[in-house]
């Protein structure tokens, strides 16, 4: 099959090949500064788009003096709604709750196993969805050049039968998003990225656009914008053209107790973008996180809070903005970033479980999973079921994947009533689960050993 050759320090000038046609202990109380209302920052205008042709391997240079700095593209900045059937990202929507529309998965129990696909001795992981097709990168590691990925698209409702696959002679940095009919994958690594763009009707390569720094987290979209965070920096460019519209650099805020962080989670809700910061873990300080509400609007930030921890999960829905730190949640009144809440836990909060809907917070340890009223931070149930990985909603029930017993070996793959945190379903999977999506009328459940399990109600 042809493919696209990739190396870690060159890239190829032209995007050639690549498609192949298928088949068809208690911690303190989490302390945080006020709010601090900032007046729009300087900003400085580039010349040069982000977004390069192919056969244009010219990044763009940047001003790292200015917190925000414009580009030359005007995008929209307003996060929607999952839209039915889609679950366009490997872990979020853009706001970070983790919640789709009841359409999108079965709520209705007990479940069966509709199709399983695999990609036979590759490492099957990172899967997306949109509307009419599941995707998802078969992995072959390798040294240097023997490195190879292979991104799938299969329909759902053919029994998971081949539409189109892509390859490249690299390896994925995250995983690929949908949005506005194209596929976008990050290739190279974190040090070194391309992002492709592919035609999702046909997986023909459309573009390729460089990134300027060390890939951090995973690509999202928010409405025409392609979000795309580095280390240093959260870069915004239109999804359409790959033209940059604006970035923010936290480091170069004017705080010297914020230079050195890391950007570790993003959110985006009513056309403002929330960045978590800390130190990266095992740095000799790592007990300090900011908060940033950046506004493209008025090119600048609204406010930003000083934490005693690092920000690892965010999400904002219904004006509340949670934010997952080292001993516990803190919710924040997202419009101004007045602290409503605090909730210290007596175990570490798994990082990957926050996920928020309809004034509910839920989030998971190793041995209980917790259900908490947003505007009060106040709980509402807890559930003796250790989580192993993500949890999302699909209408009014939650999902997710881990121990009901944290001694035994078994994993579950769990149904949750969102209200009331009572059990509903629950399916033994023998090969550990390592990620959960629901579109399409399916939910989604990816295997270690690389298998994509679809269900769906009886």
């Amino acid at each position: 099959m042809p493919r696209d050759t990739f190396t870690r320090r060159r890239w190829l000038a032209a995007v050639v090949g690549g498609l192949t046609a298928g088949c068809g202990g208690r911690a303190d109380s989490p302390s945080t500064s006020a709010p601090t209302e900032t007046t729009p920052s300087p900003t400085r205008q580039r010349v040069t788009p982000t977004a390069t042709t192919p056969g244009d391997s010219e990044a763009m240079a940047t001003d790292e003096a200015a917190p925000f700095q414009t580009g030359p593209a005007d995008c929209a900045f307003d996060a929607g709604e999952v839209l039915d059937g889609a679950w366009p990202m490997l872990h979020y929507d853009a706001a970070g709750t983790h919640a789709a529309p009841e359409t999108n998965g079965p709520t209705s129990f007990p479940l069966n196993e509709r199709w399983t696909v695999s990609a036979l001795e590759s490492r099957v992981a990172l899967p997306v969805a949109d509307t009419d097709y599941v995707y998802f990168l078969a992995m072959d590691e390798g040294d240097g050049e023997a490195a190879r990925t292979t991104l799938l698209c299969h329909d759902p409702l053919r029994n998971g039968e081949i539409q189109w696959r892509y390859q490249a002679d690299a390896m994925p940095v995250g995983p690929p998003i949908s949005a506005a009919d194209v596929v976008y994958v990050p290739f190279g690594d974190a040090a070194d990225v391309r992002i492709v763009a592919l035609d999702r009707e046909n997986g023909e390569p459309l573009n390729t656009y460089p990134l300027p720094g060390r890939f951090q987290g995973a690509l999202s979209s928010v409405g025409a914008s392609l979000v795309i965070p580095t280390e240093s920096r959260y870069q915004v460019v239109d999804a359409r053209t790959g033209r940059s519209c604006w970035s923010f650099s936290p480091n170069a805020v004017d705080a010297t107790d914020s230079a050195g962080q890391h950007i570790r989670a993003t959110a985006v809700g009513d056309g403002i973008a929330y960045i978590g910061t800390g130190f990266p873990d095992g740095a000799p300080t790592t007990q300090v996180g900011h908060l940033y509400a950046v506004d493209p609007s008025r090119a600048g930030t609204r406010w930003t809070v000083t934490l005693d921890s690092p920000v690892n999960r965010l999400a904002v829905d219904d004006g509340v903005l949670v934010a997952t730190t080292g001993s516990g949640l803190v919710g924040f009144d997202a419009a101004s970033g007045s602290r409503l809440w605090d909730t210290a836990v007596e175990a570490h909060v798994r990082p990957a479980t926050l996920a928020m809907a309809d004034r509910m917070a839920v989030y998971g340890t190793r041995r209980t999973l917790h259900g908490l009223d947003t505007a009060t931070g106040a709980e509402r149930w807890s559930l003796p079921f250790g989580v192993r990985g993500d949890v999302i909603f699909v209408g009014d029930v939650l999902y997710a994947v881990g121990r009901s017993d944290p001694t035994s070996q078994r994993i579950l793959l769990g149904a949750v009533d969102v209200e009331s945190g009572q059990p509903r379903w629950q399916q033994e999977i023998y090969d550990p689960i390592v990620d959960v999506m629901a579109a399409n009328g399916y939910l989604y459940a990816i295997t270690t050993d690389g298998r994509l399990f679809a269900f769906s109600s009886v």
